[in-house]
């Protein structure tokens, strides 16, 4: 389901990982900058120039990969309310056909949306559920072709049509965009070499003997930190506290099972 050596590691994991590098990075570059200082090759003009370049650096890095990481999980949000408006606006269209087929199509659709509602963070069958979604939307199209084979009134089939295909192309953009799409590797190894880069440049400065608070340093690097850490929670849709709600899949699946429930009594009555 996900892909990638960034995409496997536990939030907790990525986060004790991205601290560790960035503090580690610091120790190194002071113990280079004292290094450079005993020595007498450190130029104080020249690491302030360098330490603002990677830092400005790194902002950019920082800044082209959180609006990356945030339209994408804005676009997941986006993409759940359209699935959920075509499956709601296919089983009212379901009206257009015949009887027989409109139960068939309407007990597919509740059972379609059961299986589409589910919490992201335990999805222990998550290739089931894609695999039965799919075979419900090929059963699904089995009917409409049936009835058009048959002869059945095209405006009102090509009607429910449109909104089954709606159903079928966001069923795909879901998978994709929110189980499959994820910030490339390469980006994430760009970043944390900058990062690295960046405080090594940081420690190098302090370790020179410029003035400076240690403290305010790793301050500084530690938020960088969580930064980092906020685009990796943006990027999961699966992990962590930026999870896109899934409330209007719920209301739409508790809706559907209580229609189906009183459409069952109902053909118990007339039996």
């Amino acid at each position: 389901m996900f892909s990638g050596p960034f995409g496997h590691p536990s939030l907790s994991v990525f986060a004790g990982f991205s601290i560790l590098l960035v503090l580690i990075a610091l120790l190194v570059g002071n113990l280079v900058g004292r290094r450079s200082t005993r020595s007498g090759h450190a130029s104080e003009s020249s690491i302030g120039s360098a330490v603002a370049a990677v830092l400005g650096l790194l902002a950019f890095m920082l800044a082209f990969t959180f609006n990356s990481a945030a339209e994408r999980y804005a676009e997941r949000k986006a993409l759940l309310l359209d699935e959920v408006n075509a499956i709601g606006t296919s089983y009212l269209r379901a009206d257009l056909l015949p009887p027989a087929e409109r139960r068939q199509v309407r007990a597919l659709l509740a059972e379609y949306v059961n299986v589409r509602d589910f919490d992201p963070k335990n999805v222990p069958d998550y290739n089931e559920r894609i695999a039965r979604s799919t075979a419900i939307q090929q059963q699904l199209w089995q009917v409409t072709r049936n009835l058009s084979d048959a002869g059945y009134e095209g405006v009102r089939l090509g009607k429910f049509l449109d909104a089954l295909n709606e159903v079928i192309d966001f069923h795909t953009s879901r998978d994709f965009v929110g189980g499959r799409y994820r910030i490339p590797t390469p980006i994430w190894g760009a970043l944390f070499a900058v990062t690295a880069l960046a405080m090594f440049a940081i420690g190098f400065q302090l370790g020179t003997g410029r003035k400076g608070s240690p403290q305010v340093a790793i301050a500084l690097a530690l938020a960088y930190s969580v930064v980092i850490l906020l685009i990796a929670d943006l990027d999961r849709s699966y992990e962590g506290m930026l999870v896109v709600d899934q409330t209007p899949m719920q209301e739409l699946n508790t809706q559907l099972q209580a229609s189906e429930r009183e459409a069952l009594k109902t053909s118990v009555h007339e039996s």
